[in-house]
């Protein structure tokens, strides 16, 4: 799919890995530790389980979730807190030059969300991000798509497909950044074009210094 930087009016970005830091490792270590040995497998960002895409789509509440994993652990070796401290050291933090371009960029184009995340890692990341900077994240955006408020997730082709209309936006004008290739793929067979950010490319790579797309 052939992307002209010139005609692209509307960014779709992604956050785990483009605007936020996150450690699937770290994550799945601490789990580890917690007694579930095949955490890796279960949760991967290629591969979830039906417990956590459920949980990412906003089909039941966090304490659903932890009770879950509490019965696998066995409730008697681990309590609710060590569980929601395993689940949330996934998250690193975020990626200042990438907030400090998109303060920058949101005044040039339409910036946009699509983002695969949960309720709990939601509260964390948007209340770190308020204490740092001292507004609502959220406000960087026309409009923020989290896969747990709009009940649909990446790669679902639907997904992509939702965003688009519900915001009515040209695909010729629109680009969609993620760091999954899955991701990327499903974004293109949806008529999204997509570019792959991988590492160790940064989102401040894909713009020329008067904030121009450089893909």
């Amino acid at each position: 799919m052939n992307i002209d930087p010139k005609n692209i009016k509307n960014l779709i970005l992604d956050f785990g890995g483009v605007i936020y830091q996150i450690d699937h490792q770290k994550q799945i270590e601490a789990f580890s530790a917690l007694g579930i040995k095949d955490f890796g497998d279960l949760y991967s960002q290629a591969m979830q389980s039906e417990l956590f895409t459920g949980f990412e789509c906003g089909n039941f509440a966090p304490d659903t979730l932890i009770s879950e994993i509490l019965e696998i652990l066995g409730r008697d070796k681990v309590n609710r807190e060590r569980v929601v401290e395993a689940w949330n050291s996934i998250l690193v933090g975020y990626l200042d030059d990438a907030v400090n371009l998109l303060e920058k960029l949101k005044l040039r184009m339409n910036l946009y969300l699509l983002s695969n995340t949960n309720e709990i890692h939601y509260e964390v990341f948007t209340d770190e991000f308020r204490e740092q900077r001292g507004y609502d994240f959220n406000s960087l955006f026309v409009k923020p798509y989290w896969s747990f408020k709009m009940g649909k997730r990446k790669p679902d082709i639907e997904t992509y497909q939702f965003v688009l209309n519900d915001s009515g936006l040209n695909p010729d004008e629109t680009l969609f950044v993620d760091d999954s290739p899955q991701n990327i793929r499903a974004s293109v067979l949806a008529g999204l074009p997509a570019y792959h950010l991988s590492h160790p490319k940064m989102l401040t790579d894909l713009f020329n210094n008067d904030l121009s797309l450089n893909l």
